[in-house]
């Protein structure tokens, strides 16, 4: 049999085995083996599955993941094992993720603590690390009610509007992004709010979640929490100054009077979930918009109502300038009532 022939050989039944692991037949004893006798009763085998390649970098195709819970501190972790790695190199890599997984943990309980100094309480968790991309990152979830928009009611009462205003203005390095979830989520992420920190590994809607992912995945959030909410520089062009104006004029408008800045010193910004949820782009377009993107929005209180206040451009027919803007409007939809109200801005 010629090297490559043996090599092939290794590799299929590596992942002969690996793949029987994940059945929990056969040769899942050897994995067991190895880890009882190494680690004794300290370590239990949660799970073994292969890693998607999109979870979250293409470089995972073809290695599984071994789940494992440190019993001493209930945390979970997770070991890698490709196709040229045996159970040779498994101790090795299962005390360097320990190891890491213990850090992790110290790290996120002082960033807890700065977080609890400031205020936050109740349904929320923090998790700091370092993003896919290299960056540090620190997030931060709270859980709200959401449904209480409906009633014009608070989603937060006003102790924890209060903390999060304490929190974006406190300096914090890096910068934490804070987002509101909604509290019908929580089950999902009991085992979260529990500890009021993310670890290494938590298992989330029955699929484990690392680090890196959680860092990059804000599909669960509605709002997003901000001490700035600074408009994106380049909603209509300077190609066109009176359009240009009257959308930045009337933004500044909207960040000047909002509700939420004036009493706790915070932008309340909707993510996709409520613009779907409500049918934003909808009934923009049933009020006579042709077509257009809602360039800027946010959470606000208007005599006596809960609203989304925002901005929207037009875009123009078909021309030679494919960013050109046909005209600017300012909306405000009501969550109570359901009604949007429309208004184009006088240009120049």
């Amino acid at each position: 049999m010629t090297n490559t022939r043996k090599r092939l050989t290794a590799i299929a039944c590596l992942f002969t085995a690996l793949l029987g692991a994940c059945t929990g037949k056969g040769p899942i004893r050897d994995v067991e083996r190895t880890i009882t006798d190494h680690y004794g009763a300290d370590l239990h085998i949660v799970s073994m599955r292969p890693l998607r390649p999109s979870a979250p970098l293409a470089r995972w195709n073809g290695v599984y993941g071994i789940y494992l819970q440190d019993r001493i501190d209930t945390e979970q972790f997770m070991v890698r094992l490709g196709p040229d790695e045996g159970l040779a190199t498994l101790t090795g890599r299962i005390d360097a993720a320990r190891q890491e997984k213990d850090r992790h943990v110290a790290r996120q309980k002082a960033a807890l603590a700065q977080l609890q100094a400031l205020g936050l309480q109740g349904d929320a968790f923090s998790l700091q690390a370092t993003s896919i991309y290299g960056s540090a990152r620190w997030r931060v979830a709270v859980f709200a009610d959401m449904d209480a928009l409906r009633q014009d009611s608070a989603m937060l009462d006003d102790a924890a509007w209060r903390a999060l205003g304490r929190i974006a203005h406190a300096g914090l390095a890096p910068e934490p992004t804070i987002s509101l979830l909604p509290a019908t989520q929580r089950a999902e992420y009991r085992a979260v709010l529990d500890k009021s920190y993310h670890g290494r590994i938590e298992f989330i809607g029955g699929e484990p979640a690392t680090v890196l992912q959680s860092l990059e995945d804000g599909a669960d959030a509605w709002w997003m929490v901000d001490a700035a909410a600074l408009p994106a520089p380049h909603i209509v062009t300077e190609r066109q100054p009176s359009l240009r104006e009257a959308c930045y004029t009337a933004i500044a408008t909207l960040r000047a009077d909002n509700h939420f800045k004036a009493r706790h010193g915070i932008y309340v910004q909707p993510r996709m979930n409520v613009l779907q949820t409500y049918r934003i782009a909808d009934r923009l377009r049933d009020a006579g918009l042709r077509q257009g993107h809602t360039a800027y929005a946010v959470l606000d209180r208007v005599d006596g109502r809960t609203v989304l206040r925002g901005i929207v451009a037009e875009d123009a027919p078909h021309g030679p300038d494919a960013y050109a803007i046909d005209a600017v409007y300012a909306y405000e939809f009501a969550f109570a009532t359901g009604k949007l109200q429309l208004r184009r801005l006088p240009a120049g």
